[in-house]
């Protein structure tokens, strides 16, 4: 079975190249001059160290949320949407089967938070913001990437325009809570290149044309995106110190202050179900970092 499952990913992940290869010329702008970009300040910084995981604060969310299956195997729920905060954020839950890469891309219009809530995600953060319509690769130089061996209840920042990537690099499904602001409609956008999910331990087939539909418009919502490593970045920093800069500079405070603004109140459950689970995942994130949650 985990063979059928493995072969699965690999099956999807050659489509998902050769879609981009052949939507290379509607995903990236071309023809625009090169601009400097700015480079984050490393000068004063050491290797990263975090003693305590983050406190996630608490969040109504959806007591009926909608899921997708996207890419090679990524299950989404959106736990709340551009509709219900009128476009100020998109809260999701992500999980990824083993093995399962998002590859390297970059958000013009949205600043994201990267919640780990398992063990075995490898965060992929680059040293560059890039403003819109400079692309990494085609109109200005690759970028460079730090690995980041992430550990449950660890929070990440990364700023609209940084080329970043997510890769499940344990034996077992891992998730993370991701929120983007504003929300880029970054939610429609993987509707509409997802599979829709009615039962999350029954997962349906991924669906490529779906997928190929989503890579064709993505520059319309903000998107630049890669088939696989090195087209956006030419190197990738493993097992080397990482900036305290990229991992400590989580703008915590910021990304409080934006959820306890709930713009649209969600409708109420019908119970106080909805309210449990997410104390519980709250209860569960201010373990130290060194047990694991599954907590989606």
């Amino acid at each position: 079975m985990a063979t059928v499952k493995n072969l699965s990913i690999a099956i999807t992940g050659m489509v998902f190249s050769i879609l981009m290869s052949s939507s290379r010329g509607e995903a990236h702008i071309t023809g625009i001059p090169h601009t400097n970009s700015p480079l984050i300040d490393f000068s004063k910084v050491t290797s990263p160290s975090i003693e305590e995981a983050f406190k996630y604060p608490e969040v109504t969310l959806n007591p009926n949320p909608s899921r997708v299956l996207f890419g090679a195997g990524e299950l989404l729920t959106f736990q709340r949407t551009t509709d219900d905060t009128d476009g100020q954020y998109v809260l999701l839950d992500a999980v990824g089967q083993p093995g399962n890469l998002t590859p390297p891309h970059i958000h013009y219009d949205s600043d994201e938070w990267f919640y780990i809530a398992d063990e075995g995600i490898t965060l992929y953060l680059g040293d560059q913001v890039y403003s819109r319509g400079v692309i990494p690769g085609t109109n200005a130089p690759k970028g460079k990437l730090y690995a980041i061996d992430t550990e449950p209840g660890d929070l990440f920042f990364s700023p609209r325009g940084q080329i970043h990537a997510h890769q499940v690099t344990g034996t077992t499904p891992a998730g993370e809570r991701i929120v983007a602001s504003p929300s880029g409609n970054l939610d429609k956008w993987f509707r509409l290149g997802g599979v829709p999910v009615t039962d999350p331990s029954n997962l349906p087939e991924p669906d490529f044309s779906k997928l190929g539909a989503a890579i064709a418009v993505a520059p319309d919502y903000g998107l630049i995106l890669s088939s696989n490593f090195g087209e956006l970045e030419d190197k990738v920093y493993f097992d080397v110190p990482v900036p305290d800069e990229i991992v400590k500079n989580n703008r915590a405070d910021e990304l409080i202050a934006l959820l306890s603004n709930n713009a649209r109140p969600v409708p109420e459950p019908s119970s106080v179900l909805g309210v449990l689970a997410f104390g519980a995942f709250c209860a569960i994130s201010i373990r130290k970092r060194k047990h694991k949650i599954n907590v989606f």
